[in-house]
């Protein structure tokens, strides 16, 4: 009986391994339609400056009720009074996702004044862009801890309520370098490597609780121009541009709205990805050196806010 059943299980796996090719090529010609989040509640991480910033003004015109968390509070209660202005429904709370504690308590709050968080957008996170005999300890740290930990504590204070709901949408901002190592990054892609992992195993997990309403969306831009690094390049701009802020955010809103597992901005960096890994790492640094894709590490301009919204991703 064992075996029989062996023998079914497989034939069923290769089946759907067969379709996949089918499926995808379905979903291109007839993507989702986009959702309603009016009403929602949404809770963004690293809302005061850069992509956070602008997901921010960005989702308000769709009717969500929108909770803003940074570490900067001038910079959160500036945008925060701008939506309000606006005829906007928004929270704004000064939290260090770092801190485990700050985060429970302040999460807590939310629930208390606000609701039930339906939508948790995990946007903050940092960057140094030293090489790796350079990076002091505590900058290794907070990038994991900003990049990579946040997550972790965010989630566990709202995915409980959307498990017993079996409804609810996590967004997490990871990065091309969470799949590609980029010189002068170690730290960077290390954590992003950790969060993209994260989202990816959290799927498996809510999928064998048989939470399928439950939706997992991992951004994965490319470099964006927000002025924290300087003498940026590009050999073929054609090929990998550098993003500006309100084009990756636009994507952001699209991808969330449409409830996209996946999402690679611009979509051809995930083409180049998948054909880079093909090849041996020698080869593979030959074609990343020839695609001249980066930046200069001692041209840093400055360093980022101690838990801002993700400035190169």
């Amino acid at each position: 009986m064992g075996c029989c059943l062996d023998i079914a299980d497989t034939i069923k796996v290769t089946f759907f391994m067969c379709l996949d090719p089918f499926f995808r090529i379905g979903r291109w010609l007839c993507p989702r339609s986009r959702k309603s989040i009016k009403g929602e509640i949404v809770l963004l991480t690293g809302a005061g400056h850069g992509l956070g910033k602008e997901v921010a003004f960005r989702l308000a015109e769709l009717g969500p009720v929108l909770v803003l968390w940074d570490i900067n509070q001038e910079n959160n209660e500036t945008v925060a009074n701008k939506l309000k202005a606006a005829g906007h429904t928004v929270f704004s709370y000064k939290v260090d996702v770092t801190n485990e504690q700050e985060v429970i308590q302040v999460a807590n709050r939310v629930k208390q004044e606000v609701g039930d968080v339906s939508i948790l957008i995990n946007n903050a996170g940092v960057f140094s862009g030293q090489p790796l005999v350079n990076l002091p300890s505590h900058i290794i740290r907070r990038c994991f801890e900003v990049n990579s930990m946040a997550h972790f504590w965010t989630l566990q204070q709202f995915l409980p309520r959307m498990i017993e709901l079996n409804r609810g949408h996590v967004v997490a901002v990871a990065s091309i370098a969470g799949h590609q190592g980029v010189p002068y990054m170690t730290d960077y892609c290390a954590s992003k490597y950790a969060a993209a992992g994260m989202m990816e195993a959290l799927n498996m997990e809510l999928q064998f609780m048989g939470k399928k309403d439950i939706h997992l969306t991992t951004i994965n831009p490319i470099i964006i121009t927000t002025g924290l690094i300087s003498n940026v390049k590009s050999r073929f701009p054609c090929l990998l541009p550098l993003l500006t802020v309100e084009k990756t955010a636009d994507i952001v809103i699209r991808s969330i709205l449409k409830e996209e597992e996946e999402v690679f901005i611009p979509k051809r960096s995930e083409y180049l990805k998948n054909l880079v890994e093909c090849f041996s790492r020698r080869t593979r640094f030959k074609i990343l050196d020839y695609v001249g894709y980066g930046f200069d590490p001692v041209v840093i301009t400055k360093q980022p806010a101690r838990n801002g919204g993700a400035e190169i991703v």
